[in-house]
């Protein structure tokens, strides 16, 4: 008999990933990341940036480590994730999260869970 979680987990792929994200300071990083949490495929966002760590610019780096579910190629959902996160069409809907300046994925961090 087939079990529904074997199943799930042939579809469904989840994937860790660690990025660096720079946001404006007049933005608060909790709001910044709850709004990339928001965008699709994404499951959990953490921020790894120790507390203690200063910055003097105007500009904040961060490090998270993202989770997020697949069917397909993980490297491909980066891109679309990071599209969302950077561009907007305002066509449709405003998908920039405020505050981002930019978002770079560490490629080397990704693995299969």
């Amino acid at each position: 008999m087939i079990k529904l979680t074997n199943i799930l987990t042939e579809l469904l792929n989840t994937y860790q990933v660690n990025a660096y994200i720079l946001t404006d300071r007049d933005f608060n990083i909790t709001d910044v990341l709850d709004q990339v949490r928001a965008i699709q495929k994404i499951t959990i966002v953490r921020n790894l940036t120790p507390p203690e760590y200063e910055q003097p610019t105007d500009a904040e780096y961060t490090l998270v480590s993202i989770k997020f579910i697949t069917r397909g190629d993980a490297k491909q959902d980066m891109e679309k994730i990071k599209q969302d996160v950077l561009t907007s069409d305002r066509s449709k809907t405003d998908l920039r999260v405020p505050g981002v300046k930019s978002f770079i994925f560490k490629p080397e961090t990704l693995k299969r869970l």
